[in-house]
């Protein structure tokens, strides 16, 4: 299992790809891995989509951070249209670092 720890000093050192496809990807997903958002029907906080998936990775996987990213492409790239990015050239172990936090290593060793 990663810590939370491992999974800062991880992420923290990854670089921002600059690539045009994977931007598309994060541009598509939005800054939704840091925020809750609030449903104007009933109020009700929720996790932004990717975020929700990557944390379902986490607890599914036991916090393995190399078990998740490696399913991090065949987990989001079915919520995305098929135009958005060249999904072959996408840096998905960014995308997966990006949406996960790591306060869900927490979670998961609590578990």
């Amino acid at each position: 299992m990663t810590t939370k720890q491992e999974y800062y000093k991880i992420f923290k050192s990854t670089l921002k790809p600059t690539d045009s496809d994977t931007l598309k990807v994060l541009n598509y997903f939005g800054n939704d891995d840091k925020f809750f958002f609030i449903n104007s029907i009933d109020g009700r906080s929720f996790l932004g989509q990717a975020a929700h998936f990557m944390r379902e990775l986490a607890l599914e996987h036991n916090g393995d951070l190399a078990v998740i990213l490696a399913k991090t492409q065949e987990t989001l790239e079915p919520l995305m249209p098929s135009n958005i990015a060249d999904c072959d050239k996408v840096s998905w172990d960014y995308i997966g670092l990006y949406y996960l936090w790591g306060e869900i290593f927490d979670e998961v060793e609590d578990m």
